[in-house]
C-alpha cells in the first residue's frame, strides 16, 4: 500500500471525539466573569500600578496580590520606593499635560475633570 493508502486507512479506522467543558453554572462567579469576558472590554476596576496588571474581578485581584511576582514587584518597590514614586509621578504628569493638552487646548478647566479623564 502508498503511504497516502494507509494514511486514509489510518484515518478511517480512528475518530477522534471531540469534547467541551461543561458550562458554568449560571449565577456562579465563573459564569459571571465569562459573560463579562464575552461583551469585551470593560471598566477598569481592578488594577495593579506596580504590576501593570488588570484583574476582572476582586477575587481575580485577591489571588493576583497573593502571587509570587506581585509580592517580587512589592519587594523591589519596598527596595527603592522614592525612586518608583518619582516615575509614577512623572508618568502621570506626562499623561495629565498631554489630555489637558490635546482634549482643551488653552481653554480654563476644572482641574479635577482633567482628572477624571486621565
Amino acid at each position: 500500500q502508498t503511504s497516502a493508502n494507509l494514511l486514509k486507512t489510518h484515518s478511517e479506522n480512528h475518530t477522534t471525539a471531540t469534547t467541551t467543558m461543561p458550562k458554568a453554572e449560571k449565577g456562579s462567579p465563573k459564569d459571571i466573569a465569562n459573560r463579562m469576558k464575552a461583551k469585551g472590554l470593560q471598566k477598569l476596576k481592578f488594577y495593579c500600578q506596580m504590576c501593570h496588571k488588570q484583574c476582572r474581578d476582586e477575587n481575580g485581584f485577591k489571588c493576583h496580590l497573593t502571587s509570587d511576582s506581585h509580592l517580587r514587584q512589592m519587594k523591589i518597590f519596598r527596595d527603592n520606593a522614592p525612586g518608583i514614586m518619582d516615575d509614577f509621578s512623572a508618568e502621570f504628569e506626562k499623561g495629565y499635560v498631554e489630555t489637558l493638552r490635546r482634549r482643551h487646548g488653552t481653554q480654563r478647566m476644572n482641574a479635577n475633570n482633567v482628572y477624571q479623564e486621565v
